[in-house]
C-alpha cells in the first residue's frame, strides 16, 4: 500500500493498516486499482488529498460492487434492513471471540442491501474454534433480528447468504478441522457423494452441524434480547445516517450504558431528599390542623372562657 500510494497525496486521516487488513488476499494489481479508484473519488468530489473515506469507497466498490444509487427502496424495506444489519453488528460486538466492527451499512451494493464489515486487530495465520463459533452467532444475528422485531411470519430471504456461509462454515469445522466431539479428530470428504463414508457417517454430519447452527442461533438470540434498547438504537442510527464505523457505533452503545446511570443516580438523590420533603409535609400539616381547630365554635368558645377567667377571675365576676 504504501509503494502504491507513494505518489499519491493523503489526508491526515489516512491510515494504510486499516485498509490491509481489509483487503486480505489482494494481488499488487488489486491494490493499485483501489488506489486509483479513491483518486477518482477525491478528484470528483473536488478534494486536494485522497482521504480515508475515499479509500474506503474505493474497497467496496471494488469487493462489493458500485453503489446502486438508483435502486427505489421502500421505508420498509430500509427499516428491516437496518435492524437486520443491526443484529450482525450487535451479535459481533457482544459474541466472545468475534472480530470488531469496522463498520455498519445500509447502502445497498451489488446484490446486498446493506453489510456489517469486520476487520482483525492482527494479522492471522489461523483462526481458533473460539472465533469460528464467534462467526456463525455473528452469521445467525441477522435472521435472529428478524424474527424479534418482526415476528417469524415476516422473515424474508436476505438471510439467505448467511446461512450458507454458517452451514459451510459448521460442517468444514466437523468434516476438516475435526472440531466434533461426536464425528473425532478425522477429515472427511463429504463432497464425494458418500465414496469416503458410510450413511451413519454422514447422518452423524449433518446432526453435529446442525447442533453447531442452533446453538450459534441461541446465542445470537440471547444477545438481541438482552441489548434490545440499543438493537432499536443502532437501527434508528443507520436509518439516520446510512453508514456507521465501528468507533461511532461503539460511543453510541457507551452512551447509552451511561444514561441508566444517571438516572440512577438522580433516583437516589431523590430518595435522600425525600425525608427532608416529608418533614417539611408533616409540619404543614400539622399548622393547617391547628388553624382548622382555632376556627370550630367550640374551640372559640373555650379561647374566650379562657381569656375571661384570666383578666377575670370567677369570685369577681
Amino acid at each position: 500500500m504504501e509503494s502504491h500510494m507513494s505518489k499519491i497525496l493523503k489526508a491526515d486521516d489516512v491510515d494504510l493498516a486499516v485498509i490491509a487488513r481489509g483487503t486480505p488476499g489482494f494481488s499488487g494489481a488489486d491494490l493499485a486499482n483501489l488506489v486509483n479508484v479513491a483518486a477518482l473519488k477525491a478528484a470528483m468530489d473536488g478534494a486536494k488529498s485522497v482521504s480515508l473515506a475515499d479509500l474506503e469507497y474505493a474497497k467496496d466498490k471494488i469487493i462489493m460492487g458500485s453503489e446502486r444509487k438508483s435502486a427505489v427502496i421502500s421505508d420498509d424495506v430500509r427499516k428491516l434492513t437496518a435492524y437486520h444489519e443491526g443484529g450482525h453488528a450487535l451479535v459481533a460486538i457482544y459474541a466472545d471471540g468475534a472480530h470488531p466492527v469496522h463498520k455498519a451499512t445500509i447502502v445497498p451494493r451489488g446484490m446486498a442491501l446493506g453489510m456489517v464489515a469486520q476487520l482483525p486487530e492482527k494479522d492471522e495465520t489461523s483462526v481458533s474454534r473460539k472465533e469460528m463459533l464467534a462467526r456463525l452467532d455473528v452469521c445467525m444475528g441477522g435472521r435472529v433480528a428478524e424474527e424479534l422485531i418482526f415476528g417469524e411470519d415476516e422473515v424474508t430471504s436476505g438471510a439467505s447468504s448467511d446461512l450458507e456461509q454458517a452451514t459451510h462454515l459448521a460442517r468444514t469445522m466437523v468434516t476438516k478441522y475435526g472440531m466434533s466431539k461426536q464425528v473425532g479428530v478425522v477429515a472427511h470428504d463429504y463432497d464425494d457423494d458418500g465414496k469416503s463414508m458410510s450413511t451413519e457417517t454422514r447422518l452423524l454430519i449433518e446432526k453435529e452441524v446442525r447442533e453447531l447452527l442452533e446453538r450459534a442461533y441461541r446465542n445470537a438470540k440471547n444477545i438481541l434480547t438482552t441489548y434490545c434498547n440499543e438493537h432499536h438504537a443502532l437501527a434508528n442510527a443507520l436509518l439516520e445516517h446510512e453508514t456507521l464505523s465501528g468507533k461511532q457505533i461503539k460511543e453510541m452503545l457507551a452512551q447509552l450504558k451511561s444514561q441508566p446511570r444517571q438516572q440512577q443516580q438522580q433516583h437516589v438523590a431523590q430518595l435522600k431528599s425525600q425525608p427532608r420533603q416529608q418533614q417539611q409535609q408533616q409540619q404543614q400539616q400539622q399548622h393547617v390542623a391547628q388553624l382548622k381547630s382555632l376556627s370550630t365554635p367550640n374551640a372559640t368558645a373555650a379561647a374566650a372562657k379562657a381569656n375571661r377567667q384570666r383578666y377575670w377571675p370567677e369570685s369577681q365576676v
